[in-house]
């Protein structure tokens, strides 16, 4: 039998689409590439985002004297670190956008409230420009230059630095959906 082209682009084209179906993490969108980026984990250590390479990671955006918004942020994040526990290529990053008064110590023990830092979640803070060139620029979440302002969701990155998805801290829906997408990006290879 003799392939013809129309033959060729039809078989191709029905392999990408079965390939397609058959991976969910396929499906969800690529919202950009996270930057590089040099922070100050709370136990006072140096963090690199190398660290996060390879890894499917959950970043959200808080800060320790917020009255009502971040501790329920962080109660769903542990949440969160306890489904994922154990799972050695999954790892939770919660930020302060609040650099100025969310020092070590102070994230430090805002962590312990939740039973963290642990290896696979970790406590940052940073300079003012760093965390505006995340939580703004590369994220959109949120602004720390003359304001504090930051969303309630949860972002989603895959391993090779990729954001895949954003997902709310308050709908009754968003952190099963992350946690199926997680497991979704866990499973690829890219």
């Amino acid at each position: 039998m003799i392939f013809q082209p129309k033959t060729s682009v039809f078989l191709l084209l029905t392999a990408l689409l079965l390939a397609s179906c058959t991976d969910p993490a396929a499906k969800l969108p690529d919202y950009g590439t996270v930057p590089d980026f040099h922070m100050t984990d709370s136990d006072g250590r140096p963090f690199d985002s190398s660290a996060l390479a390879g890894k499917v990671w959950v970043v959200d955006f808080i800060y320790t004297n917020c009255p009502d918004a971040c501790p329920m942020m962080t109660s769903k994040m542990h949440r969160v670190a306890k489904a994922v526990s154990g799972e050695q290529d999954v790892r939770l990053v919660s930020i302060s956008v609040d650099p100025a008064r969310d020092t070590p110590p102070v994230l430090d023990a805002f962590a312990h409230r939740y039973e963290a830092p642990t290896p696979q979640w970790v406590f940052l803070t940073g300079s003012p420009d760093t965390v505006h060139l995340l939580a703004y620029a590369t994220f959109h979440v949120g602004d720390v230059l003359g304001k504090i302002e930051h969303s309630t969701k949860f972002m989603l990155v895959d391993k090779k630095g990729r954001i895949r998805g954003y997902y709310s801290s308050f709908d009754n829906d968003g952190i099963p959906a992350m946690l199926r997408d997680i497991n979704a990006l866990r499973r690829t290879k890219s």
